[in-house]
């Protein structure tokens, strides 16, 4: 075995034949290279068959590297990886830890890859497999989407909501001052007239419609969530201060003063908004939904219909959505 990887790295020789067709059989994209210099020797069938680069189409592996890897992190953390084990004065086999990758297809695709690699110090070969990842990943993509997404909408669920402000939370533990958050809660207006008249496939294309304008008045960064049959949530994040949730919540006031368009016949659909402002209105996210809920419901229970803030004296005076709900 010496002998044969003796002369896989000798620029003089040529590959043992029988080596090579074990290796062009394997299952798993593959290549090898002569170190220090990083020449590339040989790829196999599953390289060319993974990324589209035919055996030969680059010299080196720095020349790999530069072209293929679309992250510019990513291909500098590899570089240092290898060149770290290329320039040591070892013996043996060293293995590089499993690492992920974005390596740009032939055809300018992404594959997501599980980079591993191996050195033979006393050979100056490295040996480097590619596991591609896109099937994991796409399995990994359709299970978040069950678990985070509403279906008929696709805005995020209750989860997401949770997740994200589980996320911002973290951001405020290492930040030297905590960011002002505000957390919306949307209610339809005249919602179930169109179930009751027109069927629920019609309800139903409302509602596709609603989440459409939620994002369209909300910023990149914003989430957006169905909370359950004509309810909506947004947690707005990164605010300057309260006059910035303010405007997004006359944008989606203002976003549903148009006419919604379904099976053919216009229909009037408002929206009713509460609004919480973190951290002066609570400080987790189960008080800041109790806080725009209740600002919703005294909109509702004035006959209001836009947004308004929470305030603190309608809750003190005993007067609160479950319990008027129960009577």
């Amino acid at each position: 075995m010496k002998h044969v990887l003796a002369r896989m790295v000798s620029d003089t020789q040529k590959f043992d034949d029988e080596l090579l067709v074990i290796l062009d059989a394997l299952p798993i994209p593959l290549s090898w290279a002569s170190l220090p210099e990083g020449h590339v020797r040989f790829v196999n069938r599953a390289f060319t068959k993974t990324f589209g680069y035919e055996n030969g189409r680059f010299a080196t592996v720095d020349h790999w590297m530069e072209e293929t890897y679309v992250d510019q992190a990513e291909r500098e953390d590899a570089r240092k990886r290898w060149e770290q084990l290329w320039i040591a004065d070892g013996s043996g086999v060293t293995e590089i830890e499993a690492f992920e990758l974005q390596v740009r297809h032939a055809d300018g695709e992404t594959v997501p890859v599980l980079h591993r690699g191996i050195v033979l110090h006393d050979f100056g070969l490295g040996i480097a497999t590619f596991e591609n990842l896109s099937d994991q990943k796409l399995a990994e993509s359709a299970l978040r989407r069950i678990a985070y997404e509403d279906p008929l909408t696709t805005l995020g669920n209750r989860r997401m909501l949770q997740e994200r402000w589980n996320a911002e939370t973290r951001l405020d533990e290492v930040s030297p001052k905590r960011q002002t958050k505000a957390l919306l809660m949307i209610d339809l207006d005249n919602f179930k007239p169109i179930n009751d008249f027109h069927g629920h496939a019609a309800g139903d294309e409302i509602l596709r419609s609603v989440a459409k304008r939620l994002r369209q008045s909300v910023r990149y960064d914003d989430t957006v969530v169905r909370m359950g049959g004509d309810e909506f949530a947004i947690l707005l994040t990164d605010l300057e201060d309260q006059a910035d949730a303010e405007k997004i919540c006359q944008r989606i006031a203002d976003a549903f003063l148009e006419p919604f368009v379904v099976q053919g016949q216009t229909v009037s659909v408002g929206a009713t908004v509460g609004a919480s402002l973190y951290p002066h209105h609570g400080s987790d996210l189960g008080t800041l939904l109790h806080a725009a809920d209740q600002a919703l419901y005294r909109m509702k229970r004035n006959d209001e219909h836009s947004w308004a803030w929470f305030d603190h004296s309608f809750e003190k005076s005993g007067v609160s959505r479950s319990l008027a709900s129960a009577e």
